[in-house]
């Protein structure tokens, strides 16, 4: 018997390795092709993500699916992962993850325009930008060249998960710029396994020597026939440089390049629009539910609290009793009665007692505050945010916000937004002249940052685009 268990365990250890060593393989194949074929690296990523029974492999694998979908320019996807990830950090926080989960929320908030400090309540800004491979890649964006360097060798003894070929990647292209082509070329023949990334760095250099027709040359194998690459960056500027070096050589290969960059221009800033505002509204819904979790929580610490000091008034009662009883034997009796009595009246609680969070009192000023915000057409200010609102209320956020979602029935950014778009059907309804304007004008007579996030909400409220609307009016 213990013959045969023993067998069984060392059966069961030799599965449990190969499992293990698989799975590795697996992750070290899609960090592999993460550069060279996202796609086929997203492909593995999803299986481990969908197959792995450790909590810690799944955000890894969902880690590695939202980079892919980054690179490639799937912009709405990747927030949608990364927030998939943050609900289950809550239960695996390893630090690799901690870093990379840091480096794409930075990275995703440069690529849609988001500022870092928009986060608030969801993840600490100063938590997000402290890697310094980070920071070497948004020094070079900046074409802060030296910057960058320092950066990249600083990272060099940083606990990274990032590829030594990309940063020998970035070596060659800032080397480049500085007019270093010895150095370009000595990092360049460091990636040449990523042979797009290394086909560009060698025209980069060429082009810094001004000798653009072998920069073109090499443009030249880098076409991007039937998605050979996959990065958007990095296929966005092969375009620019193939456009600078063929303005003054190549009127047919600058038409050629223009229209290539054109058009993924044009189609990158609708997929960026649209995944910005995707990704502010999961932030926001993110951010009410955190406000509405903290809140219950000060309800229940504030009923802990008051049955705490309940349960100090009852036992400081019976210790004040039984002294009494002690002191007073005579009077026993009528000390019991009376501090019973006494106990009774005390300890009754209200009906209310621990449901109400805001006072009558303030809810009614609140409540008339916003009357007067609403008449005032406050809500037009472009630059409004529920910080500002509760400051100019005298009040603070959590009260504002439970006030707006108890008796406005809606967060505060629908709050805003509906009384934008009602007041915008108020005017074209009254003033025909509003009839003749564009889209864009009444977006930002409304107080909208765009008139694409105009003509979201707008939609969103009516059931029509403001084009449909007005065209309805017209008929009418």
């Amino acid at each position: 018997m213990k013959l045969i268990l023993f067998l069984f365990l060392i059966f069961f250890s030799v599965i449990s390795a190969q499992n293990s060593r698989d799975t590795e393989a697996l992750f070290l194949e899609a960090r592999n092709l993460l550069y060279q074929k996202p796609s086929e690296s997203a492909v593995i990523s999803e299986f481990l993500a969908k197959n792995s029974t450790d909590r810690n492999d799944q955000v890894k694998a969902l880690l590695l699916l939202a980079e892919s979908t980054l690179i490639r320019g799937d912009y709405n996807h990747a927030g949608d992962q990364l927030f998939e990830w943050l609900k289950m950090a809550e239960q695996s926080l390893s630090p690799d993850n901690e870093r990379q989960i840091n480096f794409l929320l930075a990275r995703l908030c440069d690529e849609l325009g988001i500022r870092l400090s928009q986060l608030y309540l969801i993840k600490d800004e100063k938590d997000i930008s402290q890697n310094y491979y980070e920071k070497a890649i948004s020094a070079y964006s900046q074409n802060q060249w030296r910057t960058s360097i320092r950066n990249l060798k600083l990272s060099e003894h940083q606990t990274s998960p990032y590829f030594p070929d990309l940063r020998n990647f970035y070596y060659a292209l800032a080397y480049s710029h500085l007019g270093k082509p010895d150095s370009a070329r000595y990092y360049s023949k460091k990636i040449q396994l990523h042979t797009p990334y290394e086909l560009y760095a060698k025209a980069k250099i060429q082009s810094s020597q001004k000798d653009p027709d072998k920069s073109i040359d090499h443009l030249e194998l880098l076409k991007p026939v039937e998605n050979n690459v996959q990065d958007v960056w990095l296929r966005d500027m092969i375009y620019q440089l193939g456009l600078n070096n063929a303005e003054s050589k190549s009127k047919e290969k600058y038409r050629e390049f223009y229209q290539l960059h054109t058009a993924l221009q044009d189609s990158l800033s609708t997929v960026k629009e649209n995944a910005r505002i995707a990704f502010l509204t999961k932030i926001g819904q993110k951010q009410d539910e955190i406000l509405e979790a903290r809140s219950q929580q000060q309800k229940r610490m504030l009923y802990y609290i008051v049955t705490a000091i309940f349960m100090v008034l009852i036992i400081g009662s019976v210790i004040n009793r039984k002294l009494n009883q002690r002191q007073h034997a005579c009077e026993k009796a009528a000390k019991e009665a009376e501090e019973r009595e006494k106990f009774i009246i005390e300890n009754k609680a209200p009906e209310s007692a621990g449901k109400i969070v805001i006072p009558d009192k303030t809810i009614g000023s609140l409540l008339k505050k916003l009357e007067t915000f609403e008449t005032n057409n406050g809500y037009l200010d472009p630059a409004i945010s529920l910080n500002l609102l509760a400051e100019n209320l005298n009040t603070n956020t959590k009260y504002l916000s439970e006030i707006i979602n108890t008796y406005k029935h809606k967060n505060f950014h629908s709050y805003i937004n509906e009384l934008r778009i009602n007041y915008t059907i108020r005017k074209i309804r009254a003033n025909p002249v509003y009839l003749k304007y564009k889209v864009s004008h009444l977006a930002e007579e409304a107080g909208f940052s765009s008139h694409s996030l105009f003509s979201t909400v707008f939609k969103q409220v009516t059931g029509d685009s403001p084009a449909t609307f007005i065209k309805n009016i017209k008929n009418q």
